[in-house]
């Protein structure tokens, strides 16, 4: 299927409707209703830079990586690990090259990976991210300031109304390859693969507000759809020049 159609399917009914710049594969499957599930496939924001990370020998040539894994809400609550094993037979069929899948789990909005702890995915721990959020609570993105704005400082952030919000991403594994080369890429990893799955209460966020105020909790943040933040960038400048001079 298209990456558009894939797309379109996810403003609907996926939480988040900003996609990672890397979509390459769309896979997707059909019910009595039309289509109930997408699968995109492709890379993050730094290809090249994610895989040598975890394993030194391969390239972007070598992997795929899950950008969105979405069915309609009306399907069972397993749908997603059963789209998800004929995803990863489709993808052993059709592109052989690649050694491994790999996806983020976004602990940062509450979720630890379950799909994927379901489909017996490897677990390798997980990274702190960021988000800020309007007072609406719509998601902003840090690239967006960076490359709307070109800062990411909380004096500017607290101008624009946002507070900042960090959290964790756990990482999943999937090969693809043969046992001994998986073997190889194991040793080589600095990474440990295990299946000691994070769950609900390993999850933990820290609110920062303007003046670096920090807070922790363990209580999940209300994040809503973007969609909102839209404002060009130089009324929010101006806007921001007309405060700082009162």
């Amino acid at each position: 299927m298209s990456i558009k159609e894939a797309k379109r399917f996810c403003h609907r009914w996926h939480y988040s409707n900003i996609f990672p710049p890397h979509c390459m594969i769309a896979l997707g499957f059909n019910d009595e209703q039309g289509l109930a599930g997408v699968a995109i496939w492709g890379w993050g924001v730094r290809p090249k830079h994610t895989i040598k990370k975890l394993f030194p020998s391969l390239s972007t040539t070598d992997y795929w990586e899950l950008n969105r894994l979405c069915c309609r809400e009306d399907k069972p609550k397993n749908t997603e690990s059963w789209f998800l094993a004929r995803c990863v037979k489709w993808l052993k069929q059709h592109h052989p090259q690649k050694k491994v899948l790999l996806t983020w789990a976004d602990g940062i909005r509450g979720k630890p990976g379950y799909v994927y702890q379901a489909s017996n995915w490897l677990y390798g721990g997980f990274i702190t991210t960021e988000i800020y959020l309007t007072a609406d609570n719509e998601p902003v993105h840090p690239r967006l300031l960076i490359t709307r704005f070109k800062t990411r400082k909380m004096e500017y952030c607290g101008e624009l109304g946002l507070h900042k919000v960090r959290g964790r991403q756990f990482i999943y594994l999937k090969f693809l390859c043969g046992n001994a080369e998986r073997k190889k890429l194991l040793r080589e990893s600095k990474v440990k693969w295990t299946r000691d799955y994070p769950k609900a209460e390993d999850l933990s966020w820290v609110i920062v507000t303007a003046g670096e105020v920090s807070r922790a909790t363990r209580d999940a943040p209300s994040i809503q759809r973007a969609g909102r933040f839209r404002q060009p960038a130089p009324d929010l400048f101006n806007a921001m020049s007309q405060n700082e001079k009162v």
